[in-house]
């Protein structure tokens, strides 16, 4: 779990604020740490660390080759549409292709908020943030893409991660506790 503030990767005057920083010194046993993926400092949720350099070098080719899964919960201004569900974006980051899939969720009234699940088959920099900002529904808390009024933090967490190791005939599936994900989960409907 990366909080929000906290950096996936080091800047360019150190690396002591950073998650594997955070893993290398607090986890026991001691053991290094190497990064898989990032999330914006402001957003938090799951994040994938591995342990030996070749576990390193098999995750981030899943996520090169967008055989991992990726979900997130987010927060935005206004009442997206309820339909189609899922709702596509498919607009272009940087000039390199990227697609989010949103499925809309709830939307508070009082609040002029929904609450959305969005998986992304790609990965660009800001890509939730910038794909719902550009639809006019910006990431509550957002102040680079957002209203810069906002008092919350960035309203955005990685809460589900699924692959398949290439070795194993078992999925892995990650998903964030309750605990951590407050706010942002939705009651399971009743069976």
């Amino acid at each position: 779990y990366k909080p929000p503030g906290m950096r996936s990767q080091g800047s360019k005057w150190s690396d002591h604020t950073t998650i594997t920083r955070w893993v290398e010194l607090h986890l026991q046993p001691q053991r290094p740490a190497f990064l898989v993926h990032r999330l914006d400092k402001a957003a938090r949720g799951l994040i994938l660390i591995a342990h030996s350099k070749q576990m390193a070098r098999t995750l981030t080719q899943l996520f090169e080759q967008r055989e991992v899964e990726k979900h997130y919960r987010v927060f935005v201004h206004g009442k997206f549409p309820a339909k189609p569900n899922p709702y596509r974006i498919e607009s272009a980051i940087d000039d390199k292709p990227a697609v989010s899939l949103i499925e809309h969720l709830i939307f508070d009234s009082e609040q002029n908020q929904s609450l959305l699940d969005v998986q992304i088959e790609s990965g660009r920099k800001h890509q939730i943030r910038r794909h719902l900002a550009e639809a006019g529904y910006p990431v509550v808390g957002d102040r680079l893409y957002g209203t810069s009024n906002d008092e919350l933090d960035l309203q955005l967490v990685a809460y589900s991660l699924a692959f398949q190791l290439p070795d194993s005939d078992t999925p892995t599936k990650f998903r964030l506790p309750a605990t951590l994900s407050s706010g942002f989960s939705v009651p399971e409907p009743s069976a």
